[in-house]
């Protein structure tokens, strides 16, 4: 009897510690088109745009490596940050796009955003 208390709790154990494991980042946009994240960013310093074709987007002062058309259109910018010309210092998700598409930026989600001081 003991034996078998003793393998039921390890059972236990294992399935939670194997349940619990974060195996990446968790994507909150662009689900309903199937994309996938593609690369994580972390405190890069960048530029909000507004441009006719694609509304707000944010211009990163550094290449990215999954950043093919250099641009990110984000999909969760608050209106408070809707500021043609505003500078700012951003972390996020970079999901895929499609070969089939034409896009102006690259789709993005905002994990981590605030003002930079020299920027207003």
């Amino acid at each position: 009897m003991k034996a078998m208390f003793k393998f039921v709790l390890s059972l236990v154990f294992l399935i939670w510690f194997f349940s619990c494991s974060d195996d990446g980042p968790t994507p909150g946009c662009f689900q309903e088109e199937g994309r996938r994240i593609v690369s994580t960013i972390r405190n890069i310093n960048g530029v909000i745009d507004f441009l006719e074709a694609c509304n707000f987007i944010i211009d990163p002062e550094e290449r990215l490596d999954e950043n093919p058309t250099g641009l990110l259109f984000p999909c969760n910018l608050e209106e408070e940050l809707k500021s043609d010309g505003l500078r700012v210092k951003f972390s996020g998700f970079i999901y895929e796009s499609f070969e089939f598409e034409d896009i102006c930026a690259d789709f993005f989600e905002i994990t981590d955003i605030e003002i930079l001081e020299d920027s207003r």
